[in-house]
């Protein structure tokens, strides 16, 4: 029975390649895709150096932030970038005071090696933050 159910919904996930794949020979839109953030430098505009030595171990995290609650200063050791679902968050720079403010549908490339925090404003903020580290390094300090 088990067996059956994958098999099933692996011939529905064919098809409907397949059916995209059609799709997109006879040029109808039934794609979209909308490039939300590229760069090579984090929101203040600090190039990204490089990536950390080692076997590359990506990391998606959803994380919710409370009503007007604020994250502790911190640091990140590999580059990421955090996707607004909902909310309103600002960050800020601990060196500079520095501040942007991010609403639902934008993203953050995040600061590498810099110590900063957000604040979540009336409501709570959802993220979607995705991390490019190696096994074994913390995402954040």
């Amino acid at each position: 029975m088990k067996l059956h159910r994958h098999l099933a919904t692996a011939a529905l996930l064919a098809s409907g390649l397949v059916a995209i794949g059609s799709a997109q020979a006879d040029g109808s839109p039934s794609i979209q895709k909308e490039v939300l953030s590229s760069g090579s430098t984090s929101w203040d505009g600090t190039p990204y150096t490089a990536y950390p030595a080692g076997a590359p171990e990506l990391s998606v995290l959803k994380i919710t932030i409370a009503p007007h609650a604020t994250l502790p200063w911190h640091s990140h050791p590999v580059p990421n970038a955090a996707y607004v679902v909902s909310g309103e968050l600002t960050v800020e720079k601990q060196s500079t005071g520095e501040k942007k403010v991010l609403t639902a549908g934008q993203v953050l490339p995040e600061l590498v090696g810099q110590i900063h925090r957000g604040t979540a404003g009336d409501a709570p903020v959802v993220l979607i933050v995705f991390y490019a580290g190696t096994k074994g390094t913390p995402l954040s300090q």
